[in-house]
């Protein structure tokens, strides 16, 4: 038996901060996700798997674009007549409604709904296997649905199929002893946009999503080909992602100028289809007037205008330590950060908070890293030379 597991297709990303990228570009990056998509069920039928599981977030957006529906529509009649099933569930993007779709799918194509429920199929080699899943009906699920999971079947093989994140509390939050418990073969993820294999046997995946979408969402992306025979799981990566996006740096020093650190980045710039965020190091060293270059933006516009393989997407200056205050300052820093407590943080502004993507923010603890390094950074640039 073989199958493929993907997720957080997020047909119509808009990406935004491009526009500074070239017209031809930014449409490159909108048609990404679905060149990625093309690549997942070309696969699929190269493959010659039995069937295609999408574990939620297939569109951006709950009101999803007539575009996205009529080229899922075309991508699933072409499995159907390759003989291959689908099972799809929806996430907090793009969460079930009864009017969901403007057209229909073809028959081929089960979508479950908000009541936790399992489908039944016989795979070409024979062995009958379960799938059991439900769809998101509301845009946040503070409840742990797999407690509605029913235990293991009497199938050969049994799935569960799940859009949440450990112990988030406002996606179907679950622990991984949860999962263990019900004796499943495989739990096919969704929505965390890392690919992480969060337990061996049975195997709980994240696939991540097919393309990244921000300079967070580095690593080629992709799916997985699931291949089972005697009882045993194997997982084989395939990429998709057209574009990936990527993390350099490089060391400022005293006598760079705006020519000499051209040169460094161009030098960085070789990779195709790939998106640079370059931090600059050490940025205290620089010359006042090479810095005033870089903080206009006028380093990244000239490679926006210039030939290069990859592209240079944002460019940050890191002002390191200024060592003659360095030890009071990580006295008080760190008093600061021993204070902050992030539900007063969520309590400033009820209203603010209700807003999706400022409170995944906050709870994403990379993002609240990242936060404190910027605030760092901004304290150090300050006293350079202090």
């Amino acid at each position: 038996m073989k199958f493929l597991h993907a997720a957080d297709l997020h047909l119509d990303t808009p990406f935004v901060g491009i526009s500074n990228f070239s017209k031809d570009l930014q449409k490159q990056l909108q048609d990404s996700t679905y060149q990625a998509a093309e690549t997942l069920f070309e696969t699929a039928i190269s493959e010659q798997v039995d069937f295609v599981i999408l574990a939620g977030d297939v569109f951006d957006d709950t009101d999803s674009s007539l575009k996205a529906q009529m080229f899922l529509k075309d991508q699933f009649e072409k499995l159907r007549q390759a003989d291959i099933k689908v099972y799809l569930i929806y996430g907090n993007h793009d969460y079930y409604r009864n009017d969901f779709a403007v057209i229909d799918f073809p028959e081929n194509v089960h979508i479950f709904d908000q009541n936790v429920t399992t489908e039944a199929l016989t795979a070409k080699d024979g062995q009958t296997v379960g799938l059991t899943g439900f769809s998101y009906y509301q845009q946040h699920i503070q409840d742990s649905v797999v407690n509605d999971y029913p235990d293991r079947g009497k199938f050969d093989y049994q799935i569960g199929i799940l859009h949440a994140g450990v112990g988030d509390d406002n996606y179907a939050p679950f622990q991984i002893h949860d999962l263990l418990e019900k004796g499943y073969d495989y739990w096919a993820l969704g929505h965390i946009h890392k690919r992480e294999v969060l337990h061996e046997n049975p195997l709980i995946v994240y696939p991540g999503d097919i393309q990244g979408r921000n300079q967070n969402e580095t690593t080629p992306k992709g799916f997985y080909i699931v291949s089972v025979n005697d009882h045993v799981t194997q997982l084989k990566f395939v990429k998709s992602s057209l574009y990936t996006w990527t993390r350099a740096s490089i060391e400022a020093k005293a006598d760079d100028t705006i020519n000499s650190l051209i040169n460094k980045i161009t030098d960085l710039l070789d990779a195709p289809m790939t998106l640079l965020t370059l931090t600059i190091n050490n940025a205290q060293a620089l010359n006042g007037d090479v810095l005033k270059t870089i903080d206009r933006n006028e380093v990244v516009q000239h490679f926006n205008h210039t030939e290069t393989a990859s592209v240079l997407y944002k460019l940050y200056l890191k002002y390191n330590d200024n060592p003659q205050l360095a030890k009071i300052d990580q006295k008080y820093w760190d008093q600061a950060k021993a204070g902050i407590n992030l539900d007063n943080i969520k309590d400033l502004d009820s209203k603010l908070y209700s807003s999706q993507i400022i409170r995944e923010h906050i709870n994403d603890p990379e993002f609240l890293e990242h936060i404190m390094e910027l605030t760092r950074n901004t304290i150090n640039q300050k006293y350079t030379g202090e």
